[in-house]
C-alpha cells in the first residue's frame, strides 16, 4: 500500500453517483416532502424501488434506501446485463485487486472532520426500522477491521444500535471474523479498533458478505474491478474507503459482551432474539461536504425488496455454482429465491444429461448450511419466473418419485425452523422431464411461432406439394419454406391436396404426402 502518484477518480465508485444513475434508469422513489424519522421505514416499504428522501428527520438529511433490493440494481452496479451478473461476478473474483492508501488531505470522506466533544450522534439519522426494534439503529455500516495478532484484514456488515451521544451498541451476535476477533481481544484486554464506513456502493457489500481467507479490504477492490483507494483513520489508524459518503471511526472495548441488544427485525422476516453484545465508542466522524446518508432495507413483508435477500442471494449464487462444478455438474443457470431471503431456497437449470444428476445437484447443495429448500428443473425453464418454475411443478413433478428429504442438518443462525433435537431437514424437488420417455408433439412445450424476415430467407419451393415431396412438415415449417407471412393460402392448397387424396398426417401431426411419411 503506497500513496498514489495519480488521484484516483473518487466518484466513480460513491454511492451518490450510483444513485444518480438508478434515477436515470426510473429505479428510485424521490421524496421531495419532509419526512420524519419515525416514519422513515413506513414510507421506504411503500415502494419496491429504492427511495431518495430530500428531507429526513429535523436536520434535513439527504437519505438513499434499499439501493440494492433487487438484482436489477446489483447488476446495474456491476456495469451488465442482468443474465450476465454471475459471469461477471466470477471474472471480477478470478482477478484480484489490491489496496491503495491515500493522504487524508486527498480523501473526499475527510472533507467533514468531528472529533472529541463534538461527536454528537444525536446528529446523525438512526431510526427505528421495524415495530419491535430495540431502539433507532443505522442499518448500513460496512466494518473494516485488522486482527491486531494477525494482521489479518476483515470487512463485514454491523447494524449500529444508538446508545449515547459517542456510544453505540454494534450487532456482534452472528458467528463471524469480527466476533471471534473481538473476543480474542477481550481475552487479552484488548481493545479493537474498527471504522464503519456509511454510504457505500453496493459492490462493497457484496465483498463484505464474502467470508474467505484472503486480505478482505482488497476484496473490496476486486469486487470493484480496481484497486480501493483506502485513507487511513485520523484516530484510530483504520484504513477505510476514501470514497465513502462518511465514516464512523473508534474501537471495541475490552469489557466484552456486556449490555442486552435487540430485538432486530432479521432476514428471516421475524424477529432476531435480544441477545448481548459489545459497546463501541465513536472517536471521530468524517464525511463529504454534501454527504449522502444511507439506510439499508433488512426485513419486512416482502422479503424480495430488501438488500439483504439480494445481497446475500447473489453471495449464494456464487456459492452454488462453484459446489456444482465440483461435483462435475455444469447448470445452465441458478437462482437464490430472494422470496426467501436469498438464502433458505434455491433453483437449478440442468442441461439435459443422464438419470439422476437431478439428485446429484441436490446432494451437492445440501451442503450449503442456509439452504434448506432445492427445485431443480431443466434449462427450457427460467429459474428467475416464479410462473415457469411452478408450471415445472405442475407437469413435470410427481409426489411419490420426485422427492428427495435429507435430515439431520445442523441449523442456520436463527432458522425459526429448528426441531426439538436442534436439527432441520432438507427437501429436493426433481422437476426435471423424465428421462427415456419417446419423444412426441406431447412433450414439446408450446411456444408462440417466431418467423424469420421473409426478405432475409427467401422461400426455398413454390408449392406445399414440392415441399413435402423433401419432407413431411409441419405448418410452421411449411410457411418458413414457402416464405409465406399469412398462412391461409397453404392452408388453401392443402385442403386441394387432401381432396385429390396425395396428402396425409402423421401422429405428431406433420403433413406428409402419401408414401413419403419418413421423418427428417
Amino acid at each position: 500500500m503506497s500513496h498514489p502518484d495519480t488521484p484516483f477518480d473518487f466518484d466513480k465508485f460513491r454511492l451518490r453517483r450510483f444513485v444518480e444513475k438508478l434515477i436515470e434508469a426510473g429505479e428510485v422513489a424521490i421524496h421531495e416532502d419532509p419526512v420524519s424519522l419515525a416514519d422513515l421505514s413506513a414510507r421506504v416499504d411503500e415502494t419496491a424501488k429504492a427511495s431518495l428522501f430530500k428531507q429526513v428527520g429535523d436536520e434535513k438529511f439527504e437519505m438513499i434506501a434499499a439501493v440494492s433490493g433487487s438484482r436489477k440494481r446489483l447488476a446495474m452496479a456491476f456495469g451488465v446485463d442482468e443474465s450476465k451478473v454471475i459471469d461477471e461476478y466470477t471474472r471480477r473474483m478470478a482477478n484480484p485487486q489490491k489496496v491503495v492508501e491515500v493522504s487524508s488531505a486527498s480523501a473526499p470522506v475527510h472533507q467533514v472532520v468531528i472529533t472529541g466533544d463534538d461527536i454528537d450522534l444525536m446528529k446523525l439519522p438512526f431510526h427505528l426500522q421495524h415495530e419491535y426494534d430495540g431502539a433507532p439503529y443505522i442499518s448500513s455500516g460496512i466494518d473494516y477491521s485488522v486482527d491486531p495478532a494477525t494482521g489479518r484484514t476483515n470487512v463485514g456488515c454491523r447494524r449500529l444500535m444508538f446508545r449515547s451521544r459517542n456510544t453505540m451498541r454494534a450487532n456482534l451476535s452472528q458467528p463471524s471474523d469480527l466476533k471471534r476477533v473481538y473476543l480474542a481481544c477481550v481475552e487479552r484486554g484488548e481493545k479493537l479498533p474498527a471504522s464503519f464506513a456509511i454510504g457505500s456502493h453496493p459492490l462493497d457489500y457484496l465483498a463484505a458478505g464474502l467470508r474467505i481467507p484472503v486480505d478482505e479490504f482488497g476484496l473490496v477492490g476486486t469486487l470493484r474491478g480496481e484497486s480501493v483507494p483506502m485513507v487511513r483513520g485520523l484516530t484510530n489508524g483504520v484504513l477505510a474507503p476514501a470514497d465513502a459518503e462518511m465514516i464512523v471511526e473508534g474501537y471495541f472495548d475490552e469489557l466484552g459482551y456486556r449490555e442486552k441488544e435487540g430485538p432486530y427485525g432479521e432476514f428471516y422476516g421475524y424477529y432476531g432474539p435480544v441477545h448481548m453484545d459489545p459497546v463501541f465508542h465513536v472517536t471521530a466522524i468524517t464525511m463529504r461536504k454534501d454527504v449522502l446518508h444511507q439506510t439499508v432495507r433488512h426485513s419486512g413483508r416482502y422479503l424480495s425488496w430488501t438488500e439483504s435477500a439480494n445481497l446475500g442471494g447473489l453471495n449464494s449464487e456464487l456459492q452454488m455454482w462453484r459446489l456444482l462444478r465440483a461435483a462435475n455438474i455444469e447448470p445452465a443457470a441458478v437462482c437464490a429465491v430472494p422470496g426467501t431471503n436469498g438464502r433458505q431456497s434455491a433453483r437449478v437449470a440442468l442441461k439435459r444429461g443422464t438419470p439422476g444428476q437431478a439428485r446429484l445437484a441436490i446432494s451437492a447443495l445440501a451442503s450449503i448450511p442456509r439452504l434448506k429448500t432445492i427445485y431443480v428443473v431443466d434449462e427450457d425453464v427460467n429459474v428467475f419466473s416464479n410462473e415457469e418454475v411452478e408450471w415445472a411443478m405442475s407437469t413435470r413433478f410427481r409426489s411419490d418419485r420426485d422427492i428427495v428429504v435429507l435430515e439431520g442438518f445442523a441449523p442456520f443462525y436463527m432458522d425459526p425452523t429448528t426441531g426439538d433435537h436442534g436439527s432441520i431437514a432438507k427437501v429436493g424437488f426433481d422437476l426435471t422431464a423424465p428421462y427415456g420417455r419417446p419423444e412426441t408433439v406431447e412433450t414439446r412445450r408450446a411456444f408462440a411461432p417466431r418467423f424469420a424476415d421473409a426478405s432475409a430467407a427467401p422461400k426455398q419451393f413454390n408449392s406445399v406439394r414440392e415441399a413435402l415431396a423433401s419432407r413431411p412438415m409441419f405448418f410452421m415449417e411449411l410457411m418458413t419454406a414457402l416464405g409465406s407471412t399469412d398462412g391461409r393460402e397453404i392452408a388453401l392448397e392443402i385442403d386441394t391436396l387432401t381432396q385429390e387424396g396425395v396428402i396425409c398426417r402423421l401422429s405428431d401431426g406433420e403433413w406428409a404426402l402419401e408414401g413419403r411419411v419418413e421423418k427428417k
